[in-house]
């Protein structure tokens, strides 16, 4: 663990789980965003809670896959432990669920499995650095609000708190009790048996059953009637244009993979590849990084957003961005020099799309790249270097989008466009009060 200052600005509070809140927060000496995961103030007497924030900093620090949330590691923050993570640029399986009520699109939903599964199958095989052996790490709580998609398309699976595995310097007792969401959980784990991967395998059964209709099934904890409600819920699973061959994979490999008894359960490369099986007998061609952009972007972009400070959660939080109070030449926010880029190329304009995911997925960004482009006098100080003057049509996008950065700093320097001889210029520099 690292007990080094850190300097961060809160820019927004995410989730709340049972024993964590996720914020973003501005990194003011390196200027990027991050996510943080923070221990909830009423954990802190509680060793056992502490121990599993270790173990799962632990964890992920030492797994690197594309579908796992990248985690730099522990801290402590005015000595309480705080987790560093990448900051997924997306939206929970379950939002999105909210919004797609019939289910993902059919080939999109199965692609979500697959990486999902290739995500736990490296974790469970995972060997550290310097290690000979592997992590053997089952999550337990595979549900789809442990599911992120960024609007990219990529899936991340997260929140490895009650993980169990077997790695050096592991804090936490694996004790047999019952942790995870109820209708996730495998039979076998409500009686207390041992973990084992076969868990995660029917808790994602059951979360592909509900991406692939939008309903959650909740099967019967007795055996006798668990094959019957499975079997009657797969077969109202049906789409059109699929061959029925690939129907018929379908809900096999759910059925498998939701099985009352473990031991008939696929593996995770099974199931990987009875996936890829299915995609090749239906002919589906799945491009979630299109579809996330179609149907997620707008979703990120909308997502309700309160100012941390007016958060019911700051007052816990608050300590978080103490340090940060302090730092007197922050770096700028790294998304500036992307935007510098874009603001370079003549033809920026018809790429308004690019600029606007850009800022859409860096809230962070600064006033300060648009307000370089302005003419100032004569010509912007950039105009020296070789950049040429901004179109009228230009002129008004930039003063627009300034629009959303109405300081004082803003109003100061583009007071001049008001006199603007272009009508709109003019008009967009009024609108900024």
């Amino acid at each position: 663990m690292t007990t080094d200052a850190h300097a961060y600005q809160l820019m927004e509070i995410c989730a709340a789980g049972t024993f964590g809140t996720v914020v973003v927060v501005r990194d003011l000496h390196r200027g990027r965003l991050v996510a943080l995961k923070v221990l909830k103030e009423a954990h802190l007497n509680r060793p056992r809670v502490i121990a599993r924030t270790r173990d799962e900093a632990a964890i992920l620090s030492q797994i690197h896959h594309p579908n796992i949330v990248a985690v730099e590691g522990l801290v402590e923050i005015e000595d309480r432990p705080v987790v560093i993570m990448e900051w997924v640029r997306g939206l929970s399986l379950e939002t999105v669920l909210k919004h797609q009520q019939d289910g993902l699109p059919l080939a999109e939903a199965l692609e979500v499995v697959r990486q999902a599964t290739l995500a736990l199958g490296a974790a469970y095989e995972a060997i550290p650095p310097g290690g000979n052996a592997p992590m053997r790490i089952i999550h337990r709580d595979v549900k789809p609000s442990n599911m992120l998609l960024s609007v990219d398309g990529e899936l991340k699976v997260v929140d490895f708190g009650i993980a169990r595995g077997e790695f050096e310097g592991k804090e936490a007792k694996t004790l047999s009790m019952v942790l995870g969401a109820r209708g996730y959980l495998a039979p076998e784990r409500l009686d207390g048996h041992d973990d084992k991967p076969s868990c995660d395998i029917y808790s994602l059964g059951i979360m592909a059953y509900e991406l692939l209709t939008g309903r959650h099934v909740v099967l019967s904890v007795h055996k006798d009637y668990h094959a019957e409600a499975l079997d009657k819920h797969l077969q109202s699973l049906h789409w059109p244009d699929l061959p029925e061959e690939a129907l018929e994979e379908i809900r096999a490999l759910v059925a498998d993979m939701c099985r009352y008894d473990e031991v008939r359960r696929p593996d995770h490369e099974q199931v990987a590849t009875r996936l890829a099986r299915i995609s090749e007998v239906g002919n589906l061609k799945p491009d979630l990084k299109s579809w996330s952009r179609r149907t997620l972007l707008p979703l990120f972009k909308s997502r309700a957003r309160t100012r941390p400070i007016d958060h019911p959660a700051y007052r816990d939080l608050a300590f978080v961005e103490r340090a940060g109070k302090k730092v007197k030449s922050p770096a700028p926010p790294d998304v500036d020099n992307e935007i510098r880029r874009l603001l370079r190329t003549e033809d920026w304009l018809q790429h308004l799309d690019d600029l606007d995911l850009l800022l859409t997925c860096n809230p962070h960004w600064s006033e300060q790249p648009f307000l370089e482009v302005l003419p100032t006098g004569p010509r912007a100080w950039w105009q020296f270097w070789g950049g040429k003057e901004l179109t009228n049509d230009q002129l008004v996008t930039v003063l627009r989008l300034l629009r959303q950065r109405p300081n004082q700093n803003v109003r100061d320097k583009v007071a001049h466009l008001r006199r603007h001889s272009d009508p709109a210029v003019a008009a967009a520099a009024t609108e900024i009060r």
